[in-house]
This record gives structure tokens, sequence and C-alpha cells, in this order.
């Protein structure tokens, strides 16, 4: 090999991973060469394709064939091929990029006698690409997200005012009523029944109670909504530093998304349990959480007669708070459960779904160093699992090994002593 050769085989070796040559009679490929480096991207040899001549196209992902034999055919036709970017199923199983740019070889009438493939190993490009991709989306629907907090913010101003109105007066209206209630009542025990709105005085108080109270008990109600609602929606710095209470997330949450959840079930329920530490963390990001994870329970549901289940409690021996949501929707296929914390994946592309919610969520719960996860089956439905640690104040350190003022407290005194603390537990023991 002369030089020259030698320059243009390492120029080859450092523009391509690997190099196949496809010899060609008559527009038949008659035979086919892989080069050593084959192996190292695909997990086959040169023999292995000898031995299968369909193992070049079955190894293609199933997605990507249909433009791979196109490229091939172009090939043998002697048009011009362009490089093509396809996914392969390595020969352990794993998926792969790759490019493939082919180079043709003619004789002197333009036909066709064989040509070389060379290929580039382009997956972790591609996996750059994605990163990026997703990165790019995340700060997109946070974008999207901010312009709604402010949209969101100014609606709930809007509305606050008028509510504040709607409940001043019916609470003066109210106050009316039973100034006015005694002096109605001595009339009819006088003069007997009489007329109020084209209803007897006699039926009348109850509805006229009734409707009172709900006017109260509505605007007081869309007070409440209006307040989560402008809390939800106010920007926040994105730091994990607050004390939470976890039966308060589960409330907000529940308030945002009421309406969804009463038009997906009549059967709804939250099972608190009781005195349940407070986590560290980020109280917006976590009511987040609870409101995709809910949204995603009523999005699954095909009867309203089908239950939804919040829960929480608390893990004593590992110290970590747990949520789970239960649904009896749908379900997830096996195939499915296990994609459906990956970016971009979406069970529900045709209803606009992202497949960006439940991977914002995790990553939510991942920086609070909890975990995540999904059990279920298909038409029984799906449990989803929240775990938080438990937040336990540290003693403070004091310099020179001294002891924090609540170790102090808490230590024997000399001679057998107790502290005040302790004193008063023996004293509520002894009660």
């Amino acid at each position: 090999m002369d030089e020259t050769e030698q320059r243009y085989q390492r120029l080859l070796r450092y523009l391509t991973d690997y190099i196949y040559t496809v010899k060609v009679e008559n527009g038949t490929v008659v035979d086919t060469y892989h080069g050593p480096g084959c192996y190292a991207v695909t997990g086959y040899t040169s023999s292995d394709y000898d031995r299968d001549p369909n193992l070049w196209v079955r190894m293609v992902h199933v997605d990507d064939r249909k433009a791979v034999t196109e490229q091939a055919r172009q090939a043998l036709a002697g048009e011009d091929v362009q490089p093509l970017e396809h996914r392969i199923i390595h020969r352990n199983g794993s998926i792969r990029w790759i490019k493939n740019s082919i180079v043709l070889s003619k004789n002197a009438y333009g036909q066709v006698i064989g040509y070389d493939g060379m290929i580039n190993n382009i997956t972790e490009r591609k996996k750059a690409e994605e990163l990026t991709a997703l990165k790019q989306k995340q700060l997109i629907q946070a974008d999207k997200m901010a312009s709604l907090g402010i949209l969101v913010s100014g609606i709930a101003h809007e509305i606050s005012n008028p509510n504040n109105f709607i409940l001043l007066n019916a609470q003066f209206f109210s106050k009316v009523w039973n100034d006015t209630l005694p002096l109605l009542n001595d009339y009819y025990e006088n003069n007997g029944d009489f007329v109020l709105a084209g209803i007897p005085f006699s039926q009348s108080i109850e509805r006229i109670n009734q409707a009172l109270n709900g006017i109260l008990i509505g605007s007081k109600r869309i007070g409440k909504i209006v307040k989560s609602l402008t809390d939800f929606a106010r920007q926040d710095a994105g730091e994990l530093n607050q004390e939470v209470d976890i039966r308060q997330v589960v409330d907000i949450s529940v308030i945002i998304v009421n309406n969804l959840i009463k038009n997906s079930t009549d059967y709804f329920a939250i099972d608190y349990a009781e005195n349940i530490p407070k986590v560290r963390g980020n109280k917006q990001q976590l009511e987040q959480v609870m409101i995709n994870l809910i949204t995603n329970a009523c999005q699954s549901l095909e009867d309203k007669k089908q239950k939804i289940t919040i829960s929480t409690g608390y893990d004593r021996d590992k110290d970590q708070i747990i949520i789970s949501v239960k649904d009896e929707g749908k379900g997830i296929d096996p195939k499915s459960l296990k994609y459906i914390l990956d970016p971009f994946y979406t069970t529900k592309r045709e209803m606009g779904g992202t497949g960006l919610g439940l991977s914002i969520t995790y990553n939510i719960i991942k920086k609070h160093g909890g975990d995540l996860t999904f059990l279920s089956e298909l038409d029984e439905g799906t449990t989803a699992t929240v775990t938080l640690p438990a937040f336990s104040e540290q003693p403070e350190e004091k310099p020179n090994g001294e002891k924090s003022n609540d170790e102090k407290l808490s230590r024997e005194k000399p001679n057998g002593e107790s502290s005040n603390e302790e004193k008063l537990k023996g004293d509520e023991e002894n009660k």
C-alpha cells in the first residue's frame, strides 16, 4: 500500500466509524462487505451479514425502515443519495443512531457497479440534541406558566372585587332578614298567612334562609378559590427552604382542579393521616405535583362511577411522608409504564399531551429528595405514590462542643435530678 493509499485509509477511519461495500450487477446486490468497525457500532460482524442477507434491514428501527430501504433503492437505481440519519437496534438490544452516507461507483456506461457506505455513530450527538430540545420545551413551558400566572393573578383580582361586594351585601341582607323575621312572624300570628314573592310566608322562611346561606357560602368559596389561584400563580424563586404542610398542599390543589374532579367522578375521597410531620421544600412546586397527578387521574377515568382517592401517611421507620393518588381508570399497559417518566413520552398525544407533565413532576420530587412510583393494571386503575423525607430540625451546634439549649434541657441534671421538661412529662404520666 503506497503512502497516498495509507493517508486515504487514515482519513477515512477518522471520518467514519466503519465502511461497508456493496457490489452490484444489473441492478441487483451480489455481494456485501462490512469493515471491522461494524462490530463496535452494531454488535454484528461481516460474517453475520453473510449468513443473514436480510439482517441489514431487520436491525433497523421499525419506524425508520421505510426511509432506509428507499435510500438503498435510490443507490441501486443510480440516483443521487442524500446522507440519512436513522436508528438501529444493536445486538444487545440498545438503540443507537447512525448517519449513513453513500458514495456510488459507476462504469463507463453510467451503470451502478457498487457503492460504499460510510457509517458514523451519532448516538451521543442525538442524545445531546434531545436534551437541548427538552430544555427548550421546558423553558417554553415555564414561560407559558409565568405568563399564565400573570393572567390568572389579574383575573383573580378582577373577580375578587365584585365578589367582596356580593359578600358584604349578602351579610347585610342576612342581618336585615334576621331583624325583620320576628316582625313578620308577629304579623303572621295576628293576621294569618300572607305572600312574599309569590310564596306563602309560612313556606318562604326556609327557602329565604337557604338562599341567603347559599350566597354567603358561595361567595366565601369563590374567595377561597381566588386566593388559592393567586397564591399558586405568584412568582416563585424556586428555593426549597419552606416548611410545608402536605395537608394544605392537597387542599389547595383540590380547590384548583375541583371543577375537573366534579366533571370526572362522583366518588372522590381524601383520607388524611393524623399528625404528619412537615416536609422541607417548595410549597408551590409540590402543589404543581399534586395538580398534575390529580389531573392525570381524572383524565384516566371513563365513567363517573369510577373512584379517585387521595391518601396521606407517615412511615416512621423510614421517616418519610407518603402521598398516594389512586384511580379506577383504564390503567397503563406494562410496556408504557416503563416510559411514562421519560421526557416527551405520552399516551395522550391525540389529546394534546406533550409528555412533559410527569417528567417535570418527577424532577420536582427528586429535587425534594423524594421519589415517584406507579402501580397500574389495564382496566383496573393506577396508583401514583409520592414519598418525601420528613422535615426534622437538627439541634444547633455550639462551638467547642458546647451543647445547645434544647440538649441542655433534655440531659440529666447532677445527682440524678431531672430537667424541668422531664419533670413535666413525669407529672403528666402520673395524673
